[in-house]
C-alpha cells in the first residue's frame, strides 16, 4: 500500500466556533489551538455563510442563543441542507447549563453531541478528535475505502496494522480498567461485513479479503491511536475507545456503516454491501457498569452486529435497535459465501462463523426428498439446497425482467 491511501485528511482539521460572546469564542480556541484550525462566526447566520463557502469545515461547534439565527435554526438549516457534506457535518451544541430538557430538544433538532461551558480542555480535544480527525467526511471514507480495496487486491501483503486477538484483549482491557477507574465511558464496536443479492430475500456474501482487509486497514488509519482494532471474524472487526461520548461513537460508526456501504466495491451489480455495527457501552450497564467485564461487552456488541446482519440493515444496533429486531423474524435462507480465487465457495457458517460442515446430501438428494414427501430430513439442509440452486434463481430473475 502506499503512503498516500491512508485518509485525506487535513493535519489540523477545521473547526466552526459559532457564538456571539467574544469570551466563550476565546475560550474554546484557546483550548483546541495547536491541535485544530477553526473559523469563528458571531450568529448563526454567519455561521450558515461560513459553512456554504469552506467545505474544509469538519465540526461545527454552535452556541444555542444567538442574534439573526440561533443554535436551533442552524441545526435546521444544516440538516435540512441538500449538500451532503453540511448535511452530515458533526455539530457540537455549547450550553451553559446542563438541563436535560434543552439537551433532549438539542439532540431533537440534529445536535451530535453537546457539552457545557465549562468542559475541561482534555474532554474537548477528545470528542472533537472523535468528530474531526477520526471521523473525516463519509466521501472521503468511501474513496479512501475504494482505493484500499483496489491495492489490496493486487497484492500479497500481509495486513498487520490490526491488534492480535491477544493484544486487543490486553489493552481494550486497560483502557476499559481505567474508564471504570476514572467514572469515564467505554464503548465497544463490533462491525460486520456482508454482500447482499439484490433478487436474492435473504442471501448475504461475505466479501472478498481484499475488502475485508481494506476496512480493517481503514479502520486502524482513523481510529485514534489510543484506541484499539482488532480482526475477529471473517468479516468483523471489534473497536475498543474510551474517554468517548456514547452519541459520538454512535455518530462514528453510522458514518463507517455508511461508506462501508455505499463505496464502490463490487464489481456484480446486483450485489451490494450490508455493514452493520452493534454497539454497547459502559452505560448500557447502569448502576452495574464497575462490573462489567470487556468480554461480555464484546459479545453484547458482536450479538447486536450479527442480529443487525441478519436483517440485512446497515448502520448501528444498539439497545433500543436490538430490542426492536428481536421481535422481527430472521430469513432462515441466509447464507454466506466466500470468495476464493474468483470462485464462490458456497458454504454454511455457524453462528460464530467458523468453519462448515462438509457431510451434506447433494442437491439433487434434496430434491429427490422432496419429491418423496421427506420436507422433514430436507429442512436441516435448506440453507444449502438454496445455494446450490442460487444460479438457477439468477437466471429466473433475469428472464423476469
Amino acid at each position: 500500500m502506499t503512503a498516500n491511501t491512508s485518509i485525506d485528511i487535513h493535519v489540523k482539521p477545521r473547526v466552526l466556533i459559532a457564538d456571539d460572546s467574544r469570551i466563550v469564542r476565546a475560550t474554546l480556541i484557546k483550548h483546541i489551538e495547536g491541535m485544530f484550525e477553526f473559523r469563528e462566526a458571531l450568529d448563526g447566520e454567519q455561521a450558515w455563510e461560513t459553512l456554504l463557502v469552506d467545505p474544509s469545515i469538519r465540526v461545527v461547534i454552535t452556541d444555542l442563543t444567538m442574534p439573526k439565527l440561533d443554535g436551533y435554526g442552524l441545526l435546521q438549516r444544516i440538516r435540512a441542507s441538500k449538500v451532503a457534506r453540511i448535511r452530515d457535518i458533526p455539530v457540537v451544541v455549547v450550553s451553559g447549563s446542563d438541563v436535560q430538557e434543552e439537551r433532549d430538544r438539542a439532540k431533537a433538532a440534529g445536535a451530535t453531541d453537546l457539552i457545557t461551558k465549562g468542559i475541561a480542555t482534555p474532554q474537548l480535544l477528545s470528542r472533537l478528535d472523535i468528530l474531526a480527525r477520526l471521523v473525516s467526511t463519509q466521501g472521503e471514507f468511501e474513496r479512501s475505502l475504494e482505493a484500499l480495496a483496489r491495492n489490496r487486491a493486487n497484492s500479497t501483503e500481509a495486513m498487520d496494522d490490526l491488534d492480535s486477538p491477544e493484544l486487543f484483549r490486553n489493552q481494550a482491557g486497560l483502557l476499559l480498567a481505567n474508564a471504570i477507574r476514572n467514572k469515564r465511558n467505554f464503548v465497544i464496536l463490533g462491525i460486520r461485513i456482508g454482500l447482499k443479492h439484490a433478487g436474492l430475500e435473504g442471501l448475504a456474501a461475505c466479501p472478498p479479503s481484499s475488502v475485508v482487509d481494506a476496512v480493517g486497514r481503514l479502520l486502524r488509519h482513523t481510529v485514534r491511536k489510543s484506541d484499539r482494532v482488532a480482526r475477529t471474524g471473517e468479516a468483523e472487526f471489534a473497536v475498543a475507545t474510551g474517554s468517548i461520548n456514547f452519541d459520538s461513537a454512535r455518530f462514528f460508526a453510522q458514518r463507517v456503516c455508511q461508506a462501508i456501504a455505499n463505496a464502490n466495491l463490487s464489481e456484480h451489480e446486483q450485489m451490494s454491501f450490508v455493514a452493520s455495527c452493534g454497539v454497547v457501552s459502559l452505560s448500557d450497564f447502569g448502576n452495574e457498569s464497575d462490573a462489567v467485564s470487556l468480554e461480555t461487552l464484546c459479545e453484547v456488541a458482536r450479538q447486536r452486529a450479527t442480529l443487525g446482519l441478519d436483517h440485512a440493515i446497515t448502520g448501528v444496533v444498539g439497545q433500543e435497535e436490538e430490542v426492536a429486531l428481536q421481535s422481527r423474524p430472521v430469513d432462515t435462507s441466509l447464507l454466506w459465501l466466500s470468495a476464493r480465487d474468483g470462485e464462490v465457495i458456497q458454504q454454511k457458517m455457524t453462528g460464530s462463523g467458523d468453519g462448515c460442515n462438509a457431510d451434506r446430501p447433494a442437491a439433487e438428494t434434496l430434491l429427490q426428498w422432496l419429491q418423496e414427501g421427506r420436507q422433514d430430513q430436507v429442512l436441516p439442509h435448506l440453507e444449502r439446497l438454496a445455494a446450490d440452486l442460487q444460479p438457477l434463481m439468477e437466471l429466473v430473475l433475469q428472464q423476469r425482467k
